[in-house]
């Protein structure tokens, strides 16, 4: 990981040769597919938590913060594992170029720095209960929001895939 990865996370302006020096792409990759892995995790803990705590009769809001919960610690064991996955018969110049998309995608660099400020102050103002609730606040104004939030090309990428 370098610091040029970290400013632009930040969204400080750099030079396009800071842009494109990226000297520990599978690092790099991997965080942002962990991220994915957590908000997919936290996403599905927090749909499948209530409805497993109906059946125990237990109560639905405990059920939502610990399915959340659950699912964003899966996710984070799951998101190396679908690193190594995805990147194994890649090679190093179609990691860095992924990499490199990644940090010029202003789309994608807003919803990885609303997850991180959303789950860093639901913890902060309330814990477990939300840091679920704002990263499950966050995908939610996301998809909402979605053709506001990509670029071009992903717009055209989803029209395909529908």
């Amino acid at each position: 990981m370098s610091t040029k990865w970290l400013k632009n996370f930040a969204g400080v302006q750099q030079s396009e040769v800071d842009i494109q020096n990226i000297p520990n792409a599978l690092v790099e990759l991997g965080i942002h597919i962990t991220c994915k892995t957590i908000q997919v995790g936290t996403l599905l803990g927090s749909v499948v938590g209530p409805l497993a705590a109906l059946v125990r009769k237990t109560c639905p809001k405990t059920g939502l913060i610990m399915g959340g919960a659950r699912g964003a610690l899966i996710g984070a064991f799951v998101g190396p594992v679908v690193t190594v996955a995805t990147t194994r018969n890649k090679t190093e110049p179609e990691i860095i170029d992924r990499c490199y998309r990644l940090r010029h995608n202003e789309g994608q660099l807003w919803v990885d720095r609303s997850f991180v400020v959303a789950a860093t102050l639901g913890f902060m103002a309330a814990g477990t209960a939300g840091l679920v609730a704002g990263k499950c606040q966050r995908c939610c104004y996301y998809n909402a929001h979605r053709e506001s939030c990509m670029e071009e090309d992903d717009k055209w990428r989803c029209k395909v895939i529908a």
